[in-house]
């Protein structure tokens, strides 16, 4: 068998596809460091439910929604507050926290479990946090949002109730 040497153009498609797929990789699993959600929480999640963000805003206007998400295959509740599309890029800070009544007393003590995010650096979506482990459990979920210097804008579960129990 008589072995030829690559042509120059044989080498230069080699090289590119190698360069192409190189690229191709790299721009699959490059993007910018949060991008606006699109599921959120994972494939086996589902919304349960959804607030708008109005607590505290002088001029009556939605800041955006905190959303609770329940997977029944993965055992776990997930919230997530996102801006109102206006706003994005527009924030200063975000938060979001989700409360589970582990004990099911209706009341938030040592057995009980929280996770919550929060950061200056958030501008489209805060979270997702997650609590695993909590089948047929209640939760309070909050999400809040602030521009510029003005004060928070929450929303989430009425205070003091504990909901969502499924």
């Amino acid at each position: 068998m008589i072995r030829r040497k690559p042509t120059k153009i044989t080498r230069w498609v080699a090289g590119g596809m190698t360069f192409a797929t190189a690229t191709a990789l790299t721009l699959v699993s490059a993007g910018p460091a949060q991008a606006y959600p699109k599921g959120s929480c994972g494939q086996s999640y589902h919304k349960v439910a959804s607030y708008q963000l109005t607590q505290g805003a002088k001029d009556g206007k939605s800041y955006g929604t905190v959303t609770l998400y329940q997977s029944p295959t993965a055992h776990a509740k997930c919230a997530i507050t996102r801006v109102a599309p206006s706003l994005i890029g527009k924030t200063s800070y975000m938060y979001v926290e989700l409360f589970v009544d582990k004990n099911r007393n209706k009341k938030y003590d040592a057995p009980d479990k929280a996770a919550a995010s929060g950061s200056e650096k958030y501008k489209w979506f805060a979270g997702p946090v997650h609590i695993y482990g909590v089948d047929h459990r209640c939760v309070q979920f909050t999400g809040a949002v602030r521009t510029g210097s003005k004060p928070l804008v929450r929303g989430g579960t009425p205070a003091g109730k504990w909901m969502y129990c499924g």
